[in-house]
Order: structure tokens, then sequence, then C-alpha cells
């Protein structure tokens, strides 16, 4: 990562999030996000070949086996569901990157996988218009593998106008260990919602004026203490972010814990315990 991204570090803020602070163990409510840096010069970059210079991410194979689902047509641009699957094996896949071509910052979320973790992501995301929606794979060897979709869109999801209204935040989760399928044996699924308004900066309130961008940048997952997702999160994420994640071999009883930061220095906390 290059010499001037700066670490990500504000006054921070103790959050609710859906369970007790008094509850939570001790690791988790004194970890800090020190080690993760927010990728600023590829998410505040305009144009995805200057966000694909930033990765070291030129010529990249377009790849069959990584895939994005998507709608074809999006009637609000606001919230698009995206979804990425690689049929690679968990550990075999360093990280996932979804852009979006035709956002004012193309760069949506980067999610740095750890070797529990499936190659599999599901979130929503803002689109300004129609365009190619990207995702970017890089395997632990280092090699870079893409895809591209096209997806309609009807109504700008990256500005509009927005009630201005008090940041309070929340969060939701769910873990749960799945069949065996598709996607293997031992998978938990885990699903996250936070409440956070996600503002790009772009839009305006009641009287018109512009509000400050008011978005996450940091996410950890972190499973019996191991941080297994590392994510990095722009204003192309929709409002109260949704994010789903699938992970080998966790066993009922097992911890969860999310961590998350934005960029005016708020963060939350919380956990849930995997069920069977």
């Amino acid at each position: 990562m290059d010499d001037d991204l700066r670490p990500w570090v504000k006054r921070r803020m103790w959050l609710k999030a859906g369970l007790a602070f008094a509850a939570m163990p001790l690791w988790l409510v004194s970890r800090k996000l020190e080690a993760a840096t927010w990728f600023r010069q590829a998410f505040e970059a305009k144009q995805t070949d200057q966000v694909m210079a930033a990765l070291k991410a030129t010529a990249v194979p377009v790849s069959a086996d990584l895939q994005i689902e998507a709608p074809q047509k999006a009637e609000n641009g606001a919230v698009v569901q995206v979804e990425l699957t690689s049929h690679q094996p968990a550990g075999s896949v360093r990280s996932l990157r979804l852009l979006a071509d035709a956002n004012p910052t193309p760069l949506i979320a980067s999610f740095e996988l750890g070797k529990q973790v499936l190659p599999k992501v599901v979130t929503r995301v803002k689109l300004a218009q129609s365009g190619e929606v990207i995702a970017l794979l890089q395997q632990v060897n280092g090699q870079l593998q893409q895809q591209r979709r096209q997806v309609i869109v009807l109504e700008d999801g990256c500005a509009g106008s927005e009630r201005e209204e008090p940041f309070a935040t929340s969060m939701k989760m769910r873990a749960r260990i799945l069949e065996d399928g598709s996607l293997g044996k031992n998978i938990t699924e885990l699903k996250i919602i936070i409440l956070h308004p996600m503002r790009t900066g772009r839009s305006k309130n009641d009287d018109g004026q512009l509000m400050p961008a008011h978005f996450m940048q940091l996410m950890q997952v972190v499973l019996n203490g191991q941080v297994v997702v590392d994510a990095q999160t722009g204003t192309g994420i929709s409002r109260n972010p949704y994010f789903t994640f699938y992970l080998k071999d966790a066993k009922a009883g097992d911890v969860i814990a999310v961590n998350w930061q934005d960029n005016l220095g708020y963060e939350g906390h919380g956990q849930v315990t995997v069920s069977a």
C-alpha cells in the first residue's frame, strides 16, 4: 500500500450495536482498527482506470469463474443488491473488490478475506447511472481476475435530496450454520445490517444545501478473536449497509464480532453467536 495512504484513526465514540456494551468480551471492547488503512487514493479516484492503477490491477483478464449477480435494470439506483461469487475454495482468494464504472468515485468496497471465508459476498450499492459493475479478484498467489456486468439505472442513486437527522446507529447480525449443499459442508452464513446514513456529500437537504459526506470506511469481522474479513468501503455502499459473508468450519457457539469506523470518527461494535 502506498506511503501516502494515511491510517484512518480519528476520535472514537462507543455506540450501541444491538447488544449490551457491558456484555462484550474484553478483546472486542479493546480491539481497535489501528492496523487498518483506508485506501484513500483508490476510493477518491474519479475514473475506473485510476482505481485500477492505484490497485496495481492493469490488463486484468476476464474470468468465467468470477460471477456478478445483479439486476439487468435497477429502478432505483440508491439500493441495488449485488452478489460476487467465485467457486475457488476458501483460503485461495486474498481479496474481492467491487466497482461501478459510472459512479463519481468508482471503487465501492474492498474485502480482504481470511482462510475461513468463501469468496462470496452480498451487499447493496448505489449506482449513479447506467454502466458496468466490475468485480476484481486477487488470489493468494497475487494473480488477478475480473468480471463485468452491465446494469441499466433508471434513477440516480448517488445524489438527490435527503432529510437531515441526528446521527444514531445500531447493528443487527445473524450467523447460522447452513445445511450441506452447493457451498460445501460446515458453512456458516453471516448477515450484517448496520444503521448508517452513508451520505455521499452530493445529496441536498430540504433547504437545498449540500450535506457533508458521512460514510463507513472500515469494517472487520472477527471470529473467536481472529480477523477473518477486513473491509474498506466508500460512498457507493447503500444507506444502512448490508453484507452477507460465508465462513467455513465455524462451530455452533462460536462468537463472531463486527467492528466498524466511519469518516467522522464514529464507530460501532457488536457480536453474535453462531447457531446450528
